[in-house]
């Protein structure tokens, strides 16, 4: 054929001619990198000259990996021989057996075929396609099932303790080494009590099942179940059948279960000290304030002594509040918002990887930003110069039922990581109050986040993500969107000063000291008192008094009957009756919010005077 002249052609029709080259090279370069198949393109020193995704992911091969010649990945005697036999002779070598490791460190037997690329303007071809194939499987389907199966199935010979038959689980559990390397890898803990199951089993001839922890082969301690079936005849054991299975998630979902428990036991008893010891506080801090007011000017020393007791108090008053917010947290007010907006909301100073779409969930916006700016604020500060702060969102569906309390259904996910610097002991131990794990200030922090989590219905985990760090994993049950509109507006009741008419105030606590502080404060702002140290006498008194009761200040927690009982009770005599519940804990999210109707208020224990008096004040104010 003559020779084209390109002189005949106009700059702009070679530009085109160009582009018609270059989007049909895209184009089946496109078509190679979506095939199936492994393939390569390979030169004649072996380098890769480019690989397609199959390739990558059947020898997980990362994007960034350094290994870039074919002997790196395949047996090298294999395509030291094939690729520049193909090269050479300028023919298909095809059908080549060979043994490689999976991306999971398994054996596989597989084929490897070259073709040589041809090249119009070259006597001989400088690059070959490499393909690999793995041989159609030839087994039974029960073989077949065995060879995919991700638990490991195994068998002992009971004399020579040889390995008889093993699956590729072995190596897919433990990674390298497999079943070879199984007792060299058992946790030196678990090694004893491990062998005297099998020999156990061994000499009597019953099943049994052990767990265990174990050595992966990248340093990674695994929690693993073997149940272990023995084959006898004749009354003797020829050999063990053993089952094994990954049990590290089951395992460490049930132990945080159980330690959720205990927080719980340890949250219903920390109420009950703080509600004790906030009514002490009251009764300290109070009598501080009306003895400092008796002190004559210049008693400078008695002034001092009094501080000191004021700031001594105000210590247990902080304590106190601690224990108040593990054991019972704010109330929340949960509305369904997408937690990718919220995230992005909170300026985390974090690399966000969101998962695209909504993920819609019922939480408090405001509780959940504090929570976890407090856990980025505690990552961040472990994190050592170099590494940065990843948040990471998605869905899961939890659908196992191994524990009745942990939940099920479709989730979106939270991870938040890394944690570097942790040991195993913060790892079972990081949401428990006042546990320090070397961290300079130990108190309820974490405590306090994991309780306020949990009370928003979400479940939360510290997963270790490889030797010394750690990832929170947090999971929030799916909620549907919420509607377009607007959400109330509550306006607290403005203070007033105090009206001139006298007006009558029943004070209800079983605390006599208490009860003695409010009456002495609630008489010196000229209201006329009437107080009762119980429901049964707090209800005679409203049945003999012939005045009107404007306002009843209560305990929430009374003796036989609680605070709002007693008040509905007070109400079917007197609707007109005002309240303020005084009170060291509640467990009712209302009163411990505040979001009450007009006419009532809650006062957390231990106040001020000065904050009784105005809370009082502005009680009776508001509108009925």
């Amino acid at each position: 054929m003559d020779r084209i002249d390109l002189d005949i052609f106009t700059a702009r029709e070679v530009a085109k001619l160009l582009t018609l080259v270059e989007n049909e090279t895209r184009y089946y370069q496109e078509i190679l990198a979506l095939v199936p198949s492994p393939l390569a393109i390979v030169r004649r020193d072996l380098s890769l000259s480019s690989v397609n995704r199959a390739f990558r992911r059947s020898l997980n091969l990362p994007a960034d990996d350094p290994r870039r010649k074919l002997d790196d990945l395949l047996p090298a005697a294999v395509v030291k021989e094939a690729v520049p036999r193909a090269l050479d002779t300028n023919l298909p070598q095809t059908g080549i057996a060979f043994t490689a490791m999976d991306a999971e460190g398994v054996s596989r037997p597989s084929r490897l075929t070259v073709l040589p690329v041809l090249d119009r303007y070259q006597a001989k071809p400088t690059e070959a396609l490499v393909v690999l194939e793995e041989p159609d499987y030839a087994g039974s389907p029960a073989a077949k099932v065995l060879e995919e199966l991700r638990a490991a199935v195994w068998r002992i010979d009971a004399e020579s303790g040889e390995v008889e038959f093993a699956n590729p689980g072995p190596a897919r559990l433990l990674g390298t080494g497999g079943v070879l390397a199984w007792m060299k890898r058992i946790h030196p803990e678990d090694q004893t009590r491990t062998a005297w199951v099998y020999e156990a089993a061994m000499e009597s001839g019953a099943e049994a099942v052990v767990e265990y922890r174990a050595l992966r082969a990248d340093g990674y301690v695994v929690w693993l179940c073997d149940r272990i079936h023995p084959v006898s005849r004749d009354g003797k054991v020829l050999a063990l059948e053993i089952l094994t299975t990954d049990e590290t998630v089951r395992r460490g979902r049930v132990d945080r279960l159980v330690q959720v428990r205990e927080m719980e036991a340890a949250m219903r008893l920390s109420q009950h000290v703080a509600h004790e010891f906030n009514n002490l506080w009251m009764i300290v801090n109070g009598y501080t304030e009306v003895l400092a007011e008796r002190i004559a000017a210049g008693d400078d020393d008695a002034r001092a002594s009094l501080n000191e007791i004021r700031k001594a108090a105000d210590r247990g008053v902080s304590t106190t509040q601690q224990m108040l917010q593990f054991g019972r947290p704010p109330a929340s007010h949960p509305q369904s918002a997408d937690l990718n907006q919220l995230l992005r909301d909170f300026n985390l100073q974090a690399e966000l990887r969101l998962h695209p779409g909504v993920l819609p969930v019922p939480v408090d916006p405001a509780r959940l930003r504090d929570a976890i700016h407090a856990l980025a604020d505690y990552a961040r500060a472990k994190l050592s110069s170099g590494n940065s702060l990843i948040v990471e969102t998605g869905r899961q569906t939890l659908i196992s039922d191994f524990a009745d309390d942990f939940s099920r259904g479709a989730f979106a996910t939270l991870r938040l990581g890394p944690v570097q610097g942790i040991s195993q002991q913060w790892l079972a131990h990081w949401c428990e109050p006042y546990f320090a794990a070397g961290d300079t200030s130990p108190g309820i922090g974490l405590a306090s986040i994991f309780s306020q989590l949990r009370q928003m219905g979400a479940w939360v985990e510290a997963q270790p993500v490889g030797e010394g760090a750690a990832a929170f994993q947090l999971y929030f049950p799916l909620a549907a969107m919420p509607q377009p509109g607007g959400a109330p507006v509550i306006s607290s009741p403005k203070t007033a000063p105090p009206a001139p008419a006298p007006e009558t105030v029943l004070v209800v606590d079983d605390e006599e000291s208490i009860r003695n502080l409010v009456t002495r404060i609630l008489v010196r702002q000229g209201y006329k008192v009437l107080t009762a140290a119980s429901p049964e006498e707090a209800l005679r008194l409203s049945d003999e008094f012939a005045g009107v009761i404007h306002i009843a200040v209560s305990d929430v927690i009374l003796p036989g009957l609680r605070g709002p009982q007693l008040i509905e009770r007070l109400r079917q005599r007197r609707p007109a009756l005002k309240v303020l519940y005084i009170s060291g804990y509640t467990d009712d999210p209302a009163l411990a919010a505040g979001i009450l109707p007009p006419g009532e208020g809650f006062l957390q224990k231990p106040f001020s005077l000065a904050a009784l008096a105005a809370t009082v004040r502005a009680v009776l104010d508001a509108p009925a």
